[in-house]
């Protein structure tokens, strides 16, 4: 039986470790201080929506504050502990230690933590601090170091993401993420594996055996790609604070319409699959997953892909100061979106927010890409520009105008309907797709005019799809 009081003890206690108060909260969660007073006195409970965001906010899981104190690892995809591992540790409490880890970590990197471990080489602690003060002036301050070994539950479950980034740069000398995506990589040359070559305790390249080689500029993986007519990032963006105004800017309205946002529909999708890897494919500013990244509370590699090296650099900057996730880690390829440098299969989700469409000529060829490194059962979650029926005068009159457009537009050569699109999808090898409309096509202008300079493709309805290998 759900007991309210305990619920919103919880939900106070988390709280105030925030160090928000009831308006602040609510503020937060767009709510009334009455409902978040109603909620911590046991009163009322929040809806499900709401438990999905007060999880997210306080990093924590829906049953953690329903239930109490879980172990965040009992609610994810568990690893068990390879036999090498296991071997090293017969004391339980390292054990713990590790099978915490093991969620966050590969079996390499395990097994590298396990043998420091074994040696008495590595030391994990949470440090806490201690300061005295006499009418307001400074007086004394200590700090005790706690090992990890002997720490609650709620606490191991809490700080774990933290204490695997930090080892993993450690031992590795790389960031996460790149070594991360080592294991997904191959030579787009040749086909080979890609391995990390390290240069003074940091990576300059990766190569495969015929001496191919991609060299780290910038944490950016970089193949060789440039930028096209149209998405010239370079030119749009000079240096990161443009970057950042572009970040912060509201967006065009158009693309917000509809009764749900596109952004919600797909979290939902991402939120549903929990996906380990997510690939997202001529990414940009990646505007579209950054409305996810903020959210997502599992282990989780984010691949961002672009023609664009500059556009990745600011990325990575950005995603990494400005909006870091300790579950995600992240791996920045500038490459060709049409060729990816990815093997086949090893993807679990694939998400483009007008990522494909960005690609003009070689859209087909990008959406085929995504299919090939998914694996079997992935999904493909994107937003595709879609008329509304071919044979109304509505529809007839912007295809008009839009075909009577010159080549500096960067034209696409087909405009589907959803029946047409669904058609491709299948004949593209997806067992099923889930479509869903976000908004319509806008009404024809009744000038002889093509109405827009920029984002050509706003007179279209927007639909979300999922489709599924």
């Amino acid at each position: 039986m759900i007991d309210r009081e305990q619920i919103g003890i919880r939900i106070a206690t988390l709280r105030k470790k925030a160090g928000l108060s009831q308006q602040a909260l609510a503020d937060k969660l767009g709510v009334s201080a009455q409902a978040v007073s109603k909620w911590e006195g046991g009163k009322n409970l929040p809806d499900i929506d709401m438990f999905c965001e007060l999880a997210w906010l306080f990093h924590m899981t829906i049953d953690s504050i329903v239930e109490g104190d879980l172990l965040f690892a009992q609610k994810s995809i568990q690893k068990e502990l390879p036999a090498g591992v296991e071997a090293l540790f017969p004391d339980a409490e390292r054990r713990r230690l590790l099978h915490s880890l093991a969620t966050y970590c590969t079996d390499t990197e395990l097994g590298n933590i396990a043998r420091d471990l074994s040696r008495g080489n590595l030391e994990l602690s949470v440090q806490a601090g201690v300061v005295r003060t006499e009418e307001g002036t400074f007086r004394d301050e200590k700090k005790v170091s706690i090992p990890i070994s002997i720490v609650g539950e709620n606490t191991l479950r809490e700080t774990t993401p933290y204490f695997a980034k930090a080892l993993g740069e450690m031992m590795g000398n790389t960031e996460p993420g790149l070594r991360r995506v080592a294991e997904l990589i191959c030579c787009p040359e040749c086909g080979e594996k890609l391995v990390i070559e390290n240069g003074n305790g940091t990576v300059i390249s990766f190569s495969c055996k015929n001496g191919h080689h991609y060299h780290v500029t910038d944490g950016v993986v970089y193949f060789g790609s440039h930028e096209i007519p149209g998405e010239l990032w370079s030119l749009y963006m000079k240096n990161y604070q443009d970057y950042l105004k572009e970040q912060r800017h509201p967006g065009n309205p158009r693309y917000q319409m509809g009764t749900v946002p596109c952004s919600e529909v797909r979290w939902q999708a991402v939120k549903k699959f929990r996906p380990r890897v997510i690939l997202d494919i001529a990414c940009g500013t990646c505007n579209g997953l950054k409305y996810d990244l903020q959210r997502i509370n599992w282990p989780c590699l984010v691949i961002m892909t672009d023609v664009s090296h500059r556009i990745l650099k600011y990325n990575r900057r950005y995603f990494t100061e400005e909006m870091l996730n300790p579950y995600v880690d992240i791996a920045c390829l500038a490459c060709d979106c049409a060729h990816l440098p990815i093997r086949d299969g090893c993807i679990d989700m694939v998400v483009s927010n007008a990522g494909f469409e960005s690609m003009q000529s070689k859209m087909m060829e990008g959406f085929h890409e995504a299919y090939r490194v998914l694996k079997q059962g992935g999904h493909a979650v994107y937003n595709i520009s879609i008329v509304g029926n071919h044979n109304s005068e509505n529809t007839k009159k912007w295809e008009h105008l839009y075909y009577s457009l010159n080549e500096s537009y960067s034209l696409h050569e087909k405009l589907f309907d959803i029946k047409e699109w669904e058609a491709v999808c299948r004949e593209t090898g997806y067992s099923s797709t889930e479509t869903k409309e976000i908004y319509g096509e806008l009404p024809a202008p009744k000038t002889d005019t093509f109405p827009f300079e920029n984002e050509i493709l706003q007179w279209m309805g927007e639909y979300l799809c999922i489709s599924e290998k």
